[in-house]
């Protein structure tokens, strides 16, 4: 049984063997790189380390896991509407970590345009997720119920994409270990700014999952976002911008203007 087992395998593509949940984590998520600036903007703007971490959109809560590993101290609630990529990361991220980190995570499946019961220190929104949603009424919303779900002193963090390409039909290609990216958007409107969005992997076999994502989302700009942030009750809004160093790495610097490219990124943090 074991050799037809295996045999079996060796037949596939490395797309059929492939893990889509995986994939994305390796090549979207940077749940270290998010945690490392979000513990230092509120260190340096509330003077104290924040303890208690709310993942909207959190899928398979990499991050959420991630926050409640860096210390016994800190817990984490995620919240994502899909069942079975919870499920998935309750089996692949937190299960793994043990019962001690286990129990200082909550994964709710849920709406985020409801309120929670759950408040946080940080309540952070990443990889541009609350993209997802298309009207402003929805946009003010979840904001309004995440300025609810902040303890007295809490954070709200979002990042943003933007530039000439984003607002445009575009395809970029990234290598990762043993695999290709593929992020695509297309028929962008620019009457709303919807495009239809999709992720794919590719193998070196020729093999893909395509896509192995797809979502229609709404290219919100910077200001819109800032007038439903003020909107919804947020009262200061800090952007930054993020620049290469010397060595190539990422670092965000605090600005008021900054010439537009061909794609920009920022975290936005706001606070009531």
């Amino acid at each position: 049984m074991a050799q037809r087992s295996t045999a079996k395998i060796s037949r596939m593509t490395l797309a059929e063997q492939a893990d889509r949940h995986a994939l994305y984590q390796e090549a979207v998520n940077a749940p270290d790189d998010n945690i490392d600036f979000i513990r230092k903007t509120y260190r340096g703007m509330r003077g104290r380390e924040p303890r208690v971490l709310k993942e909207d959109f959190c899928g398979t809560a990499l991050m959420a896991t991630t926050w409640a590993k860096r210390s016994p101290l800190n817990r984490a609630i995620g919240v994502d509407f899909d069942a079975d990529t919870l499920e998935w990361g309750r089996r692949n991220n937190l299960t793994p970590c043990g019962p001690a980190v286990a129990r200082r995570v909550t994964l709710i499946q849920g709406d985020v345009l409801e309120d929670s019961p759950q408040p946080a220190d940080i309540v952070a929104a990443l990889n541009f997720s609350y993209y997802l949603l298309t009207t402003r009424r929805q946009l003010v919303t979840y904001f309004s119920n995440a300025l609810r779900s902040l303890r007295p002193g809490g954070l709200f963090v979002l990042d943003c994409i933007g530039g000439t390409e984003a607002v445009a039909d575009f395809e970029e290609e990234r290598g990762c270990d043993d695999f290709t990216y593929i992020w695509a958007q297309r028929g962008f409107n620019p009457l709303d700014h919807s495009s239809q969005c999709s992720i794919s992997f590719a193998f070196p076999d020729g093999s893909r999952l395509d896509p192995a994502f797809a979502y229609r989302w709404r290219m919100w700009t910077m200001p819109e976002i800032r007038d439903c942030l003020d909107e919804a009750g947020f009262n200061n809004v800090r952007i930054f911008w993020e620049y290469a160093d010397e060595r190539g790495d990422a670092e965000y610097v605090e600005i008021a203007r900054e010439q537009n490219q061909e794609i920009w990124l920022t975290y936005l943090v706001a606070s009531p």
